[in-house]
């Protein structure tokens, strides 16, 4: 049995396609398309129709992938983006015309879900984590400890940039994370573009390589060294640097801002990253 899973965030569109094999499964694609639907989401509320329309054409990419693949099952889900834009059933009216897909918009606590269960299934911890998926227009939060607890939050790496949100106003942002029954002994886990990028560019990687990328630790004076050093370049000159994608490079900063602080108001040194994320854990949930 093939599997596949979509996640359409505000930045990109992303595509996992695996295959059960007595009973374990194997990844056969990843693939990611930056589209980013959320531009201008935040301060409009509507998904821009240049926006809907390149999103429209990668998702007919991917699709061209999933049906090479001989798929059998497919989930396709939204996030922050298109829970927020009051035209969504306009756009998931589209996808269903022209592609048969069904989209399905979830919320920010089935998004930490899945994301968490993504790393529960692909990243061998010895310890329960504290998961953080940080993406283009929210950022997720969830611990198993030993009672369920998550939380989403209106931070991003697309949403920071466009609305130019100062330190204060993230830390601001960042107050129910007070409630989070941490110990020292969870460790900090996060997924999205900002994390597996960071990893890239302390690795030099001139071309992305997932196993070197997942499980890979990064202390918060590496992740404030590449905030500080890519912020005082300009964005050609980080469209330069080895491990970050040149359409990544306008939104880098606001997403390391956001990690740095986050681990600052938590009291973490240390992170690792992880591939294995919230299409993991739909993939997971189907099988």
């Amino acid at each position: 049995m093939r599997y596949a899973a979509v996640d359409i965030g505000t930045n990109s569109c992303r595509l996992l396609i695996t295959e059960e094999h007595h009973g374990s499964w194997k990844v056969l694609h990843r693939e990611l398309i930056t589209t980013r639907i959320g531009a201008g989401v935040d301060g409009h509320g509507l998904i821009s129709p240049t926006a809907m329309e390149r999103t429209i054409q990668g998702l007919k990419e991917l699709q061209e992938l999933v049906i090479r693949c001989q798929v059998e099952k497919l989930r396709v889900v939204g996030t922050s983006a298109l829970r927020e834009a009051t035209n969504r059933q306009d756009f998931a009216h589209r996808v269903q015309q022209e592609l048969n897909w069904q989209v399905e918009v979830i919320s920010g606590e089935e998004e930490a879900r899945l994301s968490y269960l993504g790393v529960s299934s692909g990243l061998p911890l010895d310890r329960p984590p504290l998961v953080v998926d940080l993406g283009g227009g929210s950022t997720e939060f969830m611990i198993e400890n030993p009672q369920p607890w998550n939380v989403s939050l209106p931070l991003g790496a697309v949403r920071v940039t466009e609305t130019g949100m100062s330190d204060a106003e993230i830390t601001t942002l960042l107050a129910p994370l007070t409630e989070l029954p941490i110990t020292s002994d969870n460790p900090l886990v996060v997924v999205g573009g900002t994390a597996t990028t960071l990893a890239a560019m302390q690795l030099q990687l001139k071309e992305y390589d997932s196993q070197q990328i997942h499980g890979h630790n990064l202390s918060i004076t590496q992740i404030k060294y590449w905030r500080d050093h890519l912020a005082s370049l300009t964005l050609v000159e980080r469209q330069q640097i080895p491990g970050l994608q040149p359409q990544r490079a306008d939104i880098i900063v606001s997403g390391i801002r956001i990690l740095a602080l986050i681990m600052d108001e938590l009291a973490y040194g240390r992170l690792q990253v992880s591939e294995s994320d919230i299409l993991d854990g739909i993939i997971a949930q189907m099988q």
